[in-house]
């Protein structure tokens, strides 16, 4: 591992990972990051291409196969129908088990040493369509903007094909696609997430599934804590996307706000694919509440199943768009779930936003 100190923070990163050219900038502040007291830093996991996946992309493109190219063509839709929600894999029960044993609360105090970050919903290049593009399922039409800036997740760890939920955030570099920190790496004892994908607006009930195409990540973050620890209060990750066709994620379809330090009582929208029954995975859904405390985390009443790891929380939600405040963690129950659990965001969130925000 190489190390680089920003500002009072010190970064680590793998040395096969893309090198850091752009300077630490911030929305909002100086282009300099508080410093962490508990040690905790914000790390790369160097995306990485199976060989299965390469094999897969060299009988479909050839000689001009990329690593964006075999990814796609690896995500096959029978794969995509095989892999399984990540709630389900040995890493995440393994840490669910660990912070049970723990006491299952954590009563550490949020933190607030930096201005809360406040960054405005964008539309895109496919604009703002009214609400008649809803779907008369509970679902919304592919080209609604919050089905095409929510995406399903697919990626390979531990030797397993996994699904998680994400949603294209706005930024300075227009590549972000937010989930939690449990869909790219497994924490300890675990690897990292290749092959990694996100597909917005992913409908099993369209002739094409993929109506927007395939996106794969060049970059994917989250805190040391979560894969040294699995610290579930820095449970949250964040994917830079490779252009597709020369067009950035968030160029193209948009992209939420993101607001941190909201106190723990707010209203949200929690969007998701859940795979679990009575649910296939196949939609998008969504349910609503009133956030509230628990330990340092926040909770909502919420019957997505497993599958909606790393869906979004949305507070303001206009029909249209809203700002993030929070990813869908840990739930209460595989069979029967009746709550969904989030970080708390505040400079945990904020901080690894602003250090990812121009990649």
């Amino acid at each position: 591992m190489r190390a680089r100190t920003i500002g009072d923070r010190r970064l680590t990163y793998p040395i096969l990972a893309l090198a850091l050219t752009l300077p630490l900038l911030t929305v909002g502040q100086p282009a300099q990051a508080a410093p962490h007291p508990d040690g905790d830093s914000i790390r790369q996991v160097a995306t990485a291409v199976s060989a299965e996946a390469w094999a897969a992309g060299r009988q479909r493109y050839g000689a001009q196969v990329t690593a964006d190219t075999a990814i796609e063509a690896y995500w096959t839709p029978e794969r995509m129908r095989n892999a399984k929600p990540i709630e389900e894999s040995p890493s995440y029960q393994a840490a669910a088990r660990r912070f049970a044993q723990s006491g299952g609360t954590s009563a550490a105090a949020p933190t607030n040493r930096s201005r809360p970050v406040d960054v405005p919903p964008v539309a895109g290049l496919m604009g703002t369509p009214g609400m008649s593009t809803q779907a008369i399922n509970p679902n919304l039409g592919s080209n609604h903007p919050t089905a095409r800036s929510n995406g399903k997740v697919f990626f390979n760890m531990d030797g397993g094909s996994w699904v998680c939920s994400g949603a294209v955030i706005n930024s300075v570099g227009f590549n972000t696609v937010w989930t939690a920190g449990h869909c790219i790496h497994g924490g300890p004892g675990s690897s990292l997430a290749t092959n990694w994908s996100f597909v917005p607006a992913y409908d099993d009930d369209l002739v094409n599934p993929r109506p927007h195409g395939t996106w794969t990540a060049r970059e994917l973050w989250t805190w040391s804590s979560w894969i040294d620890s699995s610290n579930w209060e820095a449970d949250m990750a964040v994917a830079i996307m490779n252009t597709r066709n020369g067009v950035h994620i968030v160029n193209q379809f948009g992209g939420h706000g993101f607001r941190t330090h909201q106190g723990f009582t707010v209203g949200i929208n929690n969007f998701g694919y859940p795979s679990g029954a009575p649910f296939d995975g196949g939609n998008l859904l969504r349910c609503s509440g009133n956030s509230t405390q628990s330990g340092a985390r926040i909770r909502i009443n919420c019957d997505l199943t497993a599958g909606a790891s790393g869906g979004p929380w949305l507070i303001n939600w206009d029909g249209n768009w809203g700002y993030l405040n929070g990813v869908n963690s840990t739930l209460n129950s595989y069979t029967a779930p009746t709550l969904w659990w989030s970080p708390y965001f505040d400079d945990t969130a904020s901080e690894l936003y602003n250090f990812t925000a121009t990649h």
